[in-house]
């Protein structure tokens, strides 16, 4: 699978004023839905998220990790950019991801936009998944095609979650 994370050149250059996620938020709210849709309450949701600031060659980003516990000592990582956000945004950061793959004549393309907003101190976490697939060609089948397509294909998934600064 093909995967490529888009840092924004604002990551690169972040103001003193953007918002610093850093943190622990349990998690008051935790929703998806697949496809996209109405969301419904996940089974077993995380107890708390627990934001960190990090750095991938010179770009700053924030991640989270999902907690058991509300002092985020046992807590699980999500993939290398999958709870990623470089670019700063009004309230938050943003990340986007793409990717493709597949096999035989079809591949799936993929575009994940998601965003960490904090409005005093509640955390939003909005994330959507766009995918379709198309022919298993160089040109079709590639992170630049799903970032072409980003919100044109179809919602394959959504989730949102809720929580409050500890």
């Amino acid at each position: 699978m093909k995967r490529a994370l888009l840092v924004s050149t604002l990551a690169l250059v972040a103001c003193n004023d953007d918002v610093d996620l850093t943190g622990i938020y349990k998690v008051d709210a935790d929703l998806a839905s697949m496809p996209c849709g109405t969301d419904q309450a996940i089974m077993n949701p995380p107890v708390a998220l627990k934001f960190a600031k990090a750095d991938f060659f010179g770009a700053e980003y924030f991640s989270y990790q999902e907690c058991t516990d509300l002092a985020g000592t046992m807590c699980s990582p999500g993939g290398l950019f999958d709870a990623g956000f470089s670019e700063p945004i009004d309230n938050g950061w943003r990340g986007i991801i793409t990717s493709s793959g597949g096999g035989g004549t079809t591949c799936t393309i993929s575009y994940t936009e998601q965003t960490a907003t904090l409005h005093g101190s509640l955390l939003i976490i909005e994330r959507s998944n766009y995918s379709e697939q198309v022919d298993n060609t160089t040109t079709l089948c590639s992170p630049d095609e799903a970032q072409r397509r980003n919100t044109s294909m179809p919602c394959s998934e959504h989730g949102r979650i809720e929580g409050t600064k500890q």
